[in-house]
């Protein structure tokens, strides 16, 4: 016959968590509590003392045991109230390139009091450690490294705390809806051209985009401008910061064609196109990005390289997709 309170218990540890939304609070449904191995000891240690002060009917003995067992026990309930009240507001992290390392930035509030020595880990990654004050948001950062292209989901959130004396480790596993884009390697070579659609405008004119020849006026500045169109004078003028535009003449587009690329290798074509990707957006062209059942229209800018990015990052997993 089974033990049905032991099988609950497992039941209860081993299945995974929900997924939940932001803010994910802890309180003490899904916050545990277990001795440490210096736990054990400690507990252990007491366990001879009570044996001996009973064997000697030593009232000192016993002063001290009962002493130090209700230290042990208030270290529980403490213990505990330093996980009790944390809340993870919300999750952000950049694209990053294969091989390279992601990094997860969570904002954490704590109620009072202040929660020292709060540890954060994922599965497989560093655990770190840090205090939270009390009543503000505070920001952690956690990383994962991102070995393989698409959509890295690190895993559950572990939140956890030895705090104050060691004895005890109070922890909560939160699988929270958070994710980082990991784009292919990219992989040097020449930058394979295919002629893409004509690009001319009204009465035969070619199109206006970004480019270097002509002043076009100032514009609000947006994070990844090069420095060096940055107006500086209006800076220090007080003025804000902005960012010149400057706009050419452009050509017929060109298109980035998985087909035209001799790599056997599906990944290594991949990599190639992301370095052409990034070659193209650099030489401000006109390009496209064509791949079996996918296709990005021509265009040029930042967000047109990200999507392209996006493209090369999700081709052939279908469970990446939004």
């Amino acid at each position: 016959m089974e033990w049905s309170p032991f099988k609950r218990i497992v039941r209860k540890f081993g299945k995974t968590p929900p997924v939940l939304s932001f803010p994910a609070a802890l309180h003490r449904r899904n916050v545990y509590v277990l001795p440490t191995r210096f736990g054990l000891l400690f507990i252990a240690v007491l366990t001879a003392m009570l044996l001996g002060a009973l064997n000697y009917n030593n009232n000192l003995g016993f002063l001290l045991t009962f002493l130090l067992g209700s230290m042990t026990f208030v270290s529980i309930l403490y213990t505990v109230r330093n996980l009790s009240g944390l809340t993870v507001l919300s999750v952000r992290s950049r694209p990053v390139f294969a091989g390279e390392t992601a990094a997860f930035k969570f904002v954490a509030r704590a109620a009072e009091p202040v929660r020292p020595a709060i540890r954060f880990n994922f599965p497989e990654a560093p655990e770190i450690q840090q205090d939270l004050p009390a009543g503000t948001d505070a920001m952690v950062v956690l990383k994962r490294a991102a070995s393989v292209r698409g959509v890295l989901r690190p895993g559950m959130l572990t939140i956890s705390t030895r705090y104050p004396l060691g004895l005890f480790r109070s922890w909560a596993r939160l699988n929270l809806p958070a994710e980082c884009l990991v784009y292919p390697r990219p992989l040097p070579g020449p930058l394979v051209l295919t002629d893409g659609p004509s690009q001319t405008g009204e009465e035969g004119t070619r199109p206006m985009g970004p480019g270097s020849e002509d002043f076009q006026g100032l514009r609000p500045y947006q994070p990844g401008d090069p420095l060096q169109h940055i107006s500086w004078k209006t800076y220090s003028q007080g003025q804000g910061l902005f960012t010149k535009r400057f706009t050419a003449q452009r050509g017929a587009a060109v298109e980035l064609d998985w087909a035209r690329l001799g790599e056997k290798d599906p990944e290594d074509r991949l990599s190639r196109l992301c370095h052409m990707v990034l070659d193209a957006h650099r030489r401000h062209l006109l390009y496209g990005l064509r791949l079996p059942g996918v296709e990005v229209a021509p265009d040029w800018g930042e967000a047109h390289k990200h999507e392209c990015l996006r493209a090369l990052a999700r081709y052939g997993r279908p469970e990446d997709r939004p």
